[in-house]
């Protein structure tokens, strides 16, 4: 059983929780007129939070069981604050266009990671 967190899976678990994020502020917060984005905003904060839960219980599977409760801590503090910031720099509506292709590739990116640790 490994009994590390890779910085590697710390930076990408940051950017998936942070883009991930961006659309559950969105969804929230949503002023649009096009009700099909919204619902994929919606869409996307429920598959990206599906996915996320499994990646944790992967995570959790690979290493010692409190190495996933931390990452999840660290990076909803870091990620949340991070992104916000970049929402506010970027614009809503950028960071949320960003965020289509960035959970997804920073969530493979984490499952690759993980994948690579040796139980």
């Amino acid at each position: 059983m490994s009994t590390s967190l890779p910085v590697d899976l710390i930076i990408s678990w940051i950017v998936f929780v942070g883009f991930v994020n961006t659309h559950q502020r969105h969804a929230m917060h949503f002023r649009g007129a096009s009700q099909g984005y919204l619902l994929a905003l919606q869409v996307s904060v429920l598959v990206g939070s599906l996915v996320g839960l499994g990646l944790l219980g992967y995570y959790f599977m690979q290493v010692a069981w409190y190495w996933p409760i931390v990452l999840f801590v660290v990076s909803s503090l870091v990620g949340g604050l991070l992104f916000g910031v970049l929402d506010g720099k970027i614009g809503q509506l950028g960071m949320s266009m960003l965020a289509f292709f960035g959970w997804p590739a920073s969530a493979v990116w984490a499952f690759l990671i993980i994948n690579g640790l040796h139980p």
